[in-house]
């Protein structure tokens, strides 16, 4: 197809049919991506005019999980008496609850993060000219036993941490199969329903379990973490969470259902 023959209308017609797919959210960031190339196709001259620039896009539901720390502990107690892969999952899970550190952090995560007076990473959200802003979470005991764990068990170390079996790190596609999986497993493991359909082949292949109310990702770990230390009113919470405003932490990240303070007198 022409890049001149483009026109809103096909934006249109691309955002109702991912929406009638079930897939409206995904649709927009689709639209925010070709407008990205089409101002490139602007500027080299091939299109005057960006046709998706204006577009109205597709509304979505904001999925926010209730996860709590003691599933996410729940789920690492179960997966480190697993084989490797489920154990590595187990593990960075607890790890990005206790760091707060982002997915995008612990998937990747070197082992010469690890440091004498704690665990350090890069910040793996920042806008272009942002300075770097490095991470770094003190030793305590649970955060010392969940990087030895990590490292246990493999014949091949590699440099990251939470490596495949080749020690290399996980592909984006390859965590996401391995992390459906471990849950699957993990809720199989105290649901009867759940169990029924992981033992059946067929219907494992069909089931979504990413629709079980036990079911969360690892990036629910972060807010989690950051809704627990605000709770606790610690003095370090801002730090922790390493927005570069604020106001990010307490829009996005604060999941306190009861908001607890004293009377004035």
């Amino acid at each position: 197809m022409s890049p001149k023959a483009l026109k809103m209308v096909h934006g249109y017609q691309y955002l109702d049919a991912r929406a009638a797919a079930g897939a409206p959210a995904s649709a927009n960031k689709d639209i925010a991506a070709m407008q990205t190339i089409c101002n490139y196709a602007v500027r080299w001259g091939l299109i005057d005019v960006n046709p998706f620039v204006g577009l109205m896009l597709n509304e979505t539901d904001v999925v926010r999980r209730d996860v709590t720390g003691s599933q996410v502990t729940r789920f690492y107690l179960w997966a480190v008496r697993q084989d490797l892969p489920f154990k590595t999952m187990g593990c960075a899970a607890m790890f990005a609850y206790l760091t707060g550190f982002r997915a995008a952090e612990v998937r990747p995560f070197h082992r010469s993060g690890i440091r004498d007076d704690g665990v350090m990473v890069e910040s793996a959200k920042r806008k272009r000219g942002d300075e770097r802003v490095m991470k770094l979470r003190a030793w305590s005991r649970r955060l010392k036993v969940v990087v030895k764990r990590a490292q246990q068990g493999r014949r091949v170390p590699g440099m990251a941490l939470f490596g495949n079996r080749k020690g290399q790190v996980y592909t984006r596609s390859g965590w996401g199969s391995v992390w459906q999986d471990a849950q699957f497993a993990w809720i199989a493991s105290f649901d009867n329903v759940t169990r029924a359909v992981w033992n059946d082949l067929e219907k494992r292949a069909a089931y979504l379990i990413t629709g079980h109310p036990a079911y969360f990702t690892l990036n629910d770990g972060r807010p989690v973490a950051i809704t627990e230390k605000l709770e606790r009113r610690e003095a370090d919470v801002f730090d922790f969470a390493a927005h570069a405003d604020p106001g990010t932490t307490m829009r996005h990240y604060d999941r306190r259902r009861v908001r607890k303070a004293s009377p004035t007198k």
